[in-house]
């Protein structure tokens, strides 16, 4: 549903005045967004789950090829527990989110 025709053209005269006195502020609003700030807050969350459970997965790797425990453990540690510390935060702050009613 469109805005009626008066007000078309009052918001059309409003742009085009804020154009006129700060063109470089109206070029920031008329830009559009980068490609992440599109994505729905879940699917960056799910991204950054991967991206860490990736990371503890090259580190325990690398403390394969290197022989060495306590990087493994240092890998293993990130692995588990940084996602499980991201799902238990999106569950509580989950129950914050919702109305009370």
């Amino acid at each position: 549903m469109g805005l009626p025709e008066d007000e078309q053209r009052e918001l059309d005269a409003i742009e085009q005045r804020l154009a006129e006195d700060d063109p470089k502020f109206a070029a920031k609003l008329v830009r559009t967004p980068s490609p992440h700030h599109r994505l729905p807050r879940r699917v960056l969350k799910l991204i950054g789950l991967l991206l860490i459970y990736v990371v503890g997965l090259v580190v325990v790797i690398t403390g394969v090829s290197l022989s060495s425990i306590v990087v493994i453990a240092l890998g293993a540690a990130v692995t588990a527990f940084s996602p499980v510390a991201i799902v238990v935060q999106t569950w509580r702050t989950r129950g914050n989110d919702e109305p009370s009613g």
